[in-house]
């Protein structure tokens, strides 16, 4: 019996997720376009923090609202998404405000990427951070009939199944367009 060890059991609990009006709540606690843009952009692309954080401007078409975040494992993939209107607002506005030429997207330091997650919660009344963001996205795409495979593809993971690897469009525009046609919204 020693050598025997407990298979696993999955967990079966629903997530809390924020609700809209406490998303919109976090949005505006935040005080900077800098700010809001992050926010916005985690909430809408569905990417992972690292990815976000270590994307450039060369990784985004702004034209199109495309985002290439680069990742490759074997369960994730660098996936293709989109951020909607209310985040391009505050990007381009962050964008034109600075005076640099690095070429990261975000710009922002440890301590001031905290505060931004710190000042949301604080005013939502529901801890958000950028994994809560994700789930929210993964979650409202499921709700607004987004199938399951476009939403791993938008979230960078690796397909699972046969249909998913093989049989799933994932041209540019026939993405943009399922994107677009969900209109997924977090302020309005």
């Amino acid at each position: 019996m020693n050598g025997f060890k407990h298979g696993h059991v999955p967990s079966n609990y629903e997530r809390l997720l924020p609700t809209k009006e406490q998303l919109k709540k976090g949005f505006e606690a935040l005080d900077t376009d800098k700010e809001k843009a992050i926010y916005l952009f985690f909430a809408t692309t569905g990417l992972r923090r690292s990815e976000v954080l270590n994307l450039t401007i060369d990784d985004v078409d702004f034209e199109t609202r495309c985002v290439k975040a680069k990742h490759d494992t074997r369960t994730k993939r660098a996936g293709v998404t989109f951020y909607n209107e209310e985040c391009e607002v505050y990007l381009k506005k962050y964008l034109a405000s600075r005076n640099d030429n690095n070429p990261k997207l975000f710009r922002i330091g440890y301590r001031q990427f905290q505060n931004i997650w710190k000042k949301a919660s604080k005013a939502a009344k529901f801890k958000i951070t950028p994994q809560v963001l994700r789930k929210w996205h993964s979650t409202m795409l499921g709700e607004l009939m987004v199938p399951d495979r476009y939403v791993d593809i938008f979230q960078g993971r690796a397909p699972k199944n046969v249909l998913a690897k093989h049989y799933t469009g994932k041209r540019l525009e026939r993405l943009k367009r399922i994107y677009e046609k969900a209109n997924l919204k977090v302020l309005t």
